[in-house]
């Protein structure tokens, strides 16, 4: 058997910190980036019909704002 010895200083600390602290605001960014197919992937279809009720909503209420 083999002995292995490793030694971890203050700099390889703050590496391993660093890279840790990066690879979850990397996961943060990719994750903002591909919110909407994300949604859409676990959403049960009833998005599609969302944008037009919103359109009609905005509609109606321009209608009645006074000129």
């Amino acid at each position: 058997m083999q002995t292995l010895f490793a030694y971890l200083d203050a700099g390889s600390g703050s590496m391993i910190a660093q890279i840790l602290v990066g690879g979850f605001a990397a996961a943060g960014v990719a994750i903002k980036m591909y919110w909407k197919k994300i949604k859409g992937f676990f959403s049960r279809g009833d998005d599609e019909a969302t944008p037009a009720a919103a359109k009609a909503t905005e509609a109606s209420a321009d209608e009645s704002k006074p000129s």
